[in-house]
């Protein structure tokens, strides 16, 4: 009897833990993301910089939180697997620039004209990723929710996609790469994006 008190206990006190470092990280993701949203603002937001200057400072800040290569990996799909080492960080790097070139001033001029708040909501995905959101009311009144879909690592909170009311921005590509790998290969592909890259996307509804 004795022994089965104690193995409940024992069962009971880890189980405390575990929600308990759940809950932390929870809490975690969302300081962290608040930082974000906060810094992404300030910049956007500082008229004594010019957009190019404010696009670099935004882009700098973002390298340290968005994991390129995972969401290349998604965009791509199943096809990654037939990637190289260097293919993988060569069309990262061009599917990145891409994004940057095609959204930078949209998504620069909309951040410094609308209102985001992060919402108090975190939905724990398991295997140690979560997805927090924001809501973002732009200048015209349209209202978007926002998800950051992340998982921990080293002290930090890696995003690896972004869904818009919904939409996932992984997902809406991956049609468009899976015809241009299998019509004219992995490096063409690759040289399309950084050359001239894909057409732009709508990724709310």
């Amino acid at each position: 009897m004795q022994r089965y008190v104690k193995a409940c206990l024992a069962g009971w006190m880890l189980m405390v833990a575990v929600c308990s470092f759940a809950a932390t990280q929870e809490q975690l993701a969302q300081q962290q993301l608040q930082q974000n949203v906060d810094m992404v603002l300030s910049v956007a937001r500082d008229k004594s910089l010019n957009e190019q200057q404010r696009i670099s400072q935004i882009e700098r800040y973002a390298d340290q939180y968005l994991d390129y290569e995972r969401i290349s990996a998604l965009a791509v799909g199943m096809q990654w697997r037939q990637f190289t080492a260097q293919q993988r960080q060569d069309f990262s790097a061009a599917f990145k620039n891409m994004i940057v070139r095609i959204y930078a001033h949209s998504a620069l001029m909309g951040a410094s004209n609308a209102s985001v708040k992060v919402i108090p909501k975190v939905v724990n995905q398991g295997n140690n990723r979560l997805e927090t959101f924001t809501e973002i009311v732009s200048a015209g009144n349209k209202h978007y929710t926002v998800g950051y879909q992340m998982y921990y690592a080293n002290g930090v909170f890696k995003i690896y996609n972004f869904r818009v009311n919904g939409t996932s921005l992984v997902t809406v590509y991956r049609s468009q790469f899976d015809q241009l790998i299998q019509k004219q290969g992995i490096d063409a592909t690759i040289a399309q994006l950084r050359n001239k890259g894909l057409g732009k996307v709508q990724i709310n509804k």
